[in-house]
Parts: structure tokens; sequence; C-alpha cells
């Protein structure tokens, strides 16, 4: 018996969103990771996980280029309607335990949240504060082991070396805000998983 049609998008949409969702279970990342992994804003992977919208097929191809598996196999979809079976390939599980660049993933995810969250503008300005934390930083730490090597280093003005103040106060100035966007949490259980594997 054929389903009519007026049914399809409704069993594409139940599928794809109980795939969807096994699919990331399985990957262990988050509602944003796995949006930024796909290309999608949280906000719309979160529609297509309740089956609100039928998965468009860029969301599908992006799924199965990303981690090799298809949310509307053909098999599942021929048994709702009661058509033959289809063979194809099984999703090994190994293959989306893992993201392939954890670090790639976390720079998509903090794009992805920033495109989504500040204007253009903010987003330079939010680039320009990275860059001036990370030479205070840098500066901060290597004037740090100049005096326990006893090296000179820096820039010193009636023995005062004004860029090491200037850096101590960047740090100070912009810590809260840097330390507030980083993902410390999911970077610890990152390195704490790639030192159990080379245990």
């Amino acid at each position: 018996m054929v389903t009519p049609q007026k049914d399809h998008e409704s069993i594409a949409r139940r599928i794809g969103a109980a795939n969807l969702l096994a699919l990331r279970a399985s990957t262990g990342l988050s509602q944003a990771q796995f949006a930024a992994a796909i290309g999608l804003s949280e906000r719309a992977l979160r529609r297509y996980e309740r089956g609100e919208r039928e998965l468009p097929q860029a969301t599908r191809l992006a799924v199965i280029e990303r981690f090799k598996f298809d949310l509307l196999a053909t098999d599942r979809l021929a048994t709702e309607v009661g058509a033959a079976k289809v063979m194809l390939s099984p999703m090994p599980a190994a293959a989306i335990r893992e993201p392939r660049d954890f670090w790639a993933s976390l720079r998509q995810e903090q794009k992805v949240f920033r495109e989504k969250n500040y204007t253009r503008l903010g987003q330079i300005i939010l680039t320009w504060r990275d860059h001036a934390y990370f030479t205070a930083t840098t500066y901060f730490a290597m004037k740090h082991l100049s005096f326990a090597l006893n090296i000179p280093f820096g820039i010193e003005v009636h023995g005062i070396d004004w860029m090491f103040l200037a850096s101590a106060a960047t740090i100070l100035l912009l810590i809260s805000s840097v330390v507030a966007e980083m993902p410390v949490f999911k970077v610890a259980r990152h390195l704490l998983r790639v030192g159990k594997k080379s245990l």
C-alpha cells in the first residue's frame, strides 16, 4: 500500500529528526558544536531535531560529508512507505565518536557564535581584543622567563619596562571577557580524553 503524498513530509521529518538526534548523541557533541560542524545555527538544529521542519538537502549532504552518514537512509524511508528494503552500508560507530579535528571544530563553533550574537563591528572589536590579549600575554611570559634566566629583555625607559606594565594592565582588563568566552570545560574534557588514550 502506497503512503498518501501528504504523509511523505511528516515521515521524512520524523525519520530525519530521530536520526539527527541519535547521530549527535553518538558523537558526544553539544548542539552548538554539532550545528557548527554542519554549518547550521543552533536554533535551526533544534527545530530539525524536534521534527518541526524537514531537513533540507544541503543539511543532509553536509552531514554525509562530515559524518559519513545519511540521515534519510533509503531503507528507513522504504520501510515507512511499505516498499522493498534497500541495502545500504552501515555507519561505522568509530567514525562519529570524535570530531576529526577538535580545535578546528572549536574555532568554527566560536566563529558561528560570534556571527550569530555580534554585529560585524563587534566581531572586529573582539578580534582586536583577542590579538591584544595574546600579545600582552606573550610579552608578559617572555619577560618572566628573562627574569628567571637573567637575560636582558624588554624596552626600559628610566629603569621601568613600560611594555611590561602595559601588558599586565591589558591582561587584567581583558581576562574576564576572554575567559568568559573560552569553552574551558570542553577543552579540559578533550585534553583528559587525549591523555587517557596516550597512557
